[in-house]
């Protein structure tokens, strides 16, 4: 029932701007937790890895989403796009 949760919440935060706006800073799976408790929807971070894999099997837009949630928290994310990457220092410039 949790796992639906979580469905629910993403589904709230995809039609309310304001939601959707909050759901930008989140950095990770107890942070977005405690967000959706304030919303009113109570789920843990192991829920939220079972919504996603049912997203991911999911055509279509669903499966993109949650492939991008869980790329955002995923251990190895940092912030750089892979165009980007860290440049070294170099002071010849």
């Amino acid at each position: 029932m949790a796992k639906e949760k979580v469905i629910q919440f993403l589904g709230e935060a995809a039609k309310n701007q304001g939601l959707k706006d909050k759901l930008q800073t989140i950095k990770s799976q107890d942070e977005l937790t405690s967000l959706a408790k304030e919303e009113g929807f109570e789920f843990s971070a192991e829920h939220i890895d079972e919504a996603l894999e049912e997203l991911k099997q999911q055509p279509g837009f669903f499966g993109k989403l949650a492939e991008a949630i869980a790329e955002v928290f995923s251990p190895d994310h940092d912030n750089a796009p892979p165009s980007i990457g860290v440049q070294p220092y170099s002071s010849d410039g």
